[in-house]
């Protein structure tokens, strides 16, 4: 169930006394009943009724509480509306300022409404590092206060030899039925990996998992390449090697536009043309999928297909999760290096974010996601005040 925006009116000290109903009224053109309340208490959006209005605004912004400020037309509502605005960066706090009309007809409350709710959401959710960050990943292990401390994720540490031996789990049953009828040597094994992260997911109930997956392929000859391409396809956020950053970034994408991302490696950059693999692509993002072996190792079983996508937005969190890089390109086309992981695509970057990948890159990995969620992306760090590169 999504929560209500809270919502305060402000208007000049000799407003008459039927101004709250008259804002209530003005909310009800737009939104349905129940969908907001009025508030005293730190709104998500101040609406301006009259000029005057400021210190009543002022009052309300409380800081660390990101604020939309909306005016009606007349009584010189914008007009204060610019001045809290003007008051709000000097004093860096972060607002957004519109035309109360402009901002329903335009879809911004509802940008708006989405970003708020996904930091709530966050809150108390919980994930767990499955073995350890990767050993090469130097830039990208979270600690644990700092997920805490930003998204309000809980981080719990499951080392391998906590776990069952896959081997004395059941096959899981969703993932053999996605390859019915093809008889690939190493499914039945990858789908008890499976059931033993689900397992774990919902015994824990976490929202994600970061999976060290490198021992278990050393070790048992094993991947988890399908069992992590399955999860994300149902929605459950699971990124691989360990990376935390990761991880983060693909909970807040989840939350934010309901698909959960590809992480891939920066695998070529060609001008502003770069290529981006893995072995873990999610189902639903890929066509014409096909079970080669794992890349590094030739081993078990890897996920191979063509993404469905034309225009993509790329995201990554840097480690600190202070820092973020939203890209956008065009898919251009899926090519078949052999040194490199099994799905595989080209995307066109403007020559701006070509240079930021060279010289600011965040991390190796990035989530790739069908569309451009640039805007909401921006809005969604900006909020929490992560500095977009």
């Amino acid at each position: 169930m999504i929560p209500p925006l809270k919502i305060s009116w402000v208007a000049h000290k000799g407003a008459g006394p039927d101004t709250g109903e008259k804002a209530t009224a003005f909310l009800g053109q737009f939104l349905a009943p129940g969908s907001f309340e009025m508030t005293s208490q730190p709104p998500d959006i101040i609406l301006f009724m009259s000029g005057g209005s400021e210190r009543m605004a002022i009052s309300l912004a409380q800081a660390g509480h990101p604020v939309l400020l909306l005016a009606i037309r007349g009584n010189n509502a914008y007009a204060a509306a610019t001045e809290v605005m003007a008051w709000m960066k000097s004093n860096n706090r972060y607002a957004l300022l519109s035309d109360a009309r402009d901002a329903f007809e335009s879809g911004l409350v509802d940008q708006w409404l989405k970003v708020v709710n996904v930091w709530k959401n966050l809150q108390g959710q919980k994930a767990a590092l499955i073995g350890t960050v990767s050993d090469w990943l130097v830039a990208s292990e979270v600690a644990a206060e700092q997920l805490k401390k930003v998204m309000g994720v809980c981080l719990e540490e499951i080392p391998w030899s906590e776990l069952p031996d896959y081997r004395e789990m059941i096959t899981d049953e969703t993932l053999m039925n996605r390859f019915h009828g093809n008889k690939v040597r190493g499914l039945e094994e990858a789908a008890r990996v499976l059931t033993l992260l689900r397992n774990e997911v919902e015994k824990q109930s976490l929202s994600a998992i970061a999976v060290e997956c490198f021992s278990l392929v050393q070790q048992e000859k094993v991947t988890a390449c399908l069992a992590l391409a399955q999860l994300n396809t149902e929605g459950i956020t699971a990124a691989c090697e360990g990376d935390l950053a990761s991880m983060a970034g693909m909970m807040l994408v989840r939350d934010l536009t309901g698909m959960v991302p590809w992480m891939a490696n920066t695998t070529r950059m060609e001008g502003q043309t770069l290529t981006l693999s893995h072995c873990t692509a999610a189902f639903n993002l890929v066509e014409n999928v096909s079970l080669p072996t794992h890349y590094e190792t030739n081993t078990s079983l890897a996920v191979k297909g063509m993404v469905k996508a034309s225009g993509v937005t790329l995201f990554r969190l840097s480690s600190t999760l202070e820092k973020a890089m939203i890209l956008t390109g065009k898919v251009t086309g899926h090519p078949q290096h052999r040194d490199a992981c099994r799905t595989q695509v080209e995307i066109v970057i403007s020559p701006s974010s070509a240079d930021k990948l060279k010289n600011q890159p965040l991390g190796n990995h990035l989530l790739m996601i069908p569309g451009n969620w640039s805007e909401l992306l921006e809005m969604v760090c900006r909020y929490r005040e992560i500095i977009i590169l």
